[in-house]
């Protein structure tokens, strides 16, 4: 076995039942209906062992009084529940105007809509059946009803969310804690990307010229690429002795009928075997109508860079949202230098290279963060000594040559768009001093302080 070959297989890396529940919002609120009602059938006429058990507890009330009541009920949690959404609303229109509308993936997933929401149509729900149970009762006089007692139990649960929800939202309008959140997010699907590469060979410098006949591999539906499960791809690859190239990174949009990739074979296949190869290849390829943020480590950089430049815009003009945008960069880019980026090469269990995927490398992540940032931040020194120094951690966290000189040309650069912006500006010798002082940092010696005017 080859150097670098896996002795199992790497690990899969799609999560069909987990990404179909992630994105079904309405399953946790019909589950939260789907209780309130059991609870509501079960509570008005239980059965004799629980009401014996629930009668110390139970209300005494006829059963009109127990209708009123309900509906009292039913009322306070509907006016609560209204509180609830027109916040939600607020914290999501003040997001997308003033930030991006990328970040409202993150308030999608948030305890709004999964926790506060659920609990809230699990009481409306249960009242409305708990009323229309009491209706049915044939008794009229006063007796235990544990109905009651789980009504005002769980309205105190829908005013202990709602208390949350208000305190959550004030939090969550705070930009620090947004960009935060993004920051820890996409580092965490960076480090579950790096434990798919597990098994990956070494990318070589420059990838082998194919050779022999290829065949295209074209995308069946128009999206974008979410997962790729180089599991599956490698075993086809090493039943059916071929060797694939996909050349769409995950992230990238595709085009129905369009080439994502090729494939060759060691030996000439039949086209019904070439056929029925290229069909298994794409079912290892997911696309879908948005990116997906569980596996995309660009989309979480390209939502932080979004942060920065729409904080740069005429129309808000915050110059200071933006470098607590290029911080958070900072912190995650310093992360990302350190795992293995860029082309993924999958041998099989002989150590021959048979699944090589294109992956965006840590030059393109230097690009995606600088160049849209400096293009409207230019004119604003804070904004780019963020940049400087985020670049400048780069190249003195990093252990990679590659790496290194990668950031050294990107510090560069931005040196010299900066210059060209501002030929005559007060604070350009600064700057200057500041990029020498970084060069410097990238050789060894300790990070320069930030000059006064950064902060």
């Amino acid at each position: 076995m080859g150097r670098g070959a896996p002795r199992h297989g790497p690990p899969r890396n799609t999560q069909p039942l987990r990404w179909w529940l992630r994105r079904r919002l309405w399953l946790t609120p019909v589950v939260g209906a789907v209780v309130g009602a059991g609870l509501g059938v079960v509570f008005v006429d239980p059965p004799a062992f629980v009401a014996r058990v629930l009668r110390g507890v139970a209300w005494q009330a006829t059963a009109p009084e127990a209708r009123d009541m309900l509906s009292t009920a039913l009322g306070i949690a509907l006016t609560s529940l209204s509180i609830v959404l027109s916040l939600s609303m607020l914290v999501v229109q003040n997001a997308a105007g003033q930030f991006s509308p990328r970040l409202l993936r993150h308030f999608l997933h948030g305890a709004g809509i999964r926790v506060v929401i659920p609990v809230f149509v699990a009481t409306s729900v249960f009242c409305l059946v708990a009323t229309h149970e009491f209706g049915l009762v044939s008794d009229s006089g006063r007796a235990p009803r544990p109905a009651l007692s789980l009504a005002l139990l769980l309205l105190v649960a829908c005013e202990g969310a709602l208390i949350f929800q208000v305190l959550h939202t004030l939090q969550t309008m705070r930009v620090e804690n947004i960009v935060q959140r993004v920051r820890v997010d996409t580092l965490r699907v960076a480090h579950r990307m790096e434990r798919l590469r597990a098994g990956d060979m070494k990318a070589p410098a420059e990838v082998p010229a194919p050779t022999g006949e290829l065949w295209p591999l074209r995308a069946q539906q128009n999206g974008f690429v979410v997962s790729v499960n180089a599991r599956a791809l490698l075993e086809v690859a090493t039943t059916r002795r071929l060797v694939v190239h996909l050349e769409r990174a995950i992230g990238e949009p595709v085009i129905q009928g369009g080439e994502v990739g090729w494939f060759a074979a060691d030996d000439r296949p039949s086209p019904a075997s070439r056929e029925e190869a290229e069909a298994l290849l794409l079912r290892a390829i997911r696309t879908d109508r948005w990116r997906d943020e569980d596996v995309d480590v660009a989309l979480g950089v390209r939502q932080l860079v979004d942060v920065a430049v729409k904080a740069l815009s005429p129309g808000i003009n915050d110059p200071y949202t933006a470098v607590e945008a290029l911080d958070q960069l900072t912190f995650l880019m310093c992360e990302l230098s350190r795992l293995r980026l860029g082309l993924r090469v999958v041998p099989d269990m002989s150590g021959r290279p048979r699944v090589f995927l294109r992956a965006p490398s840590l030059r393109d992540y230097l690009d995606l963060v600088t160049d849209q940032t400096l293009r409207y931040g230019a004119a604003e020194p804070a904004v780019v000594l963020r940049l400087l120094r985020l670049v400048g951690a780069v190249g003195q966290h990093t252990r990679k040559e590659e790496a290194h000189r990668a950031a050294r040309e990107v510090l560069h650069r931005i040196l010299a768009a900066t210059e060209h912006r501002q030929k005559d500006a007060s604070w350009l010798a600064g700057i200057r001093r500041y990029a020498e002082s970084l060069e410097r940092a990238m050789e060894g010696s300790p990070l320069p302080p930030l000059p006064a005017i950064g902060f």
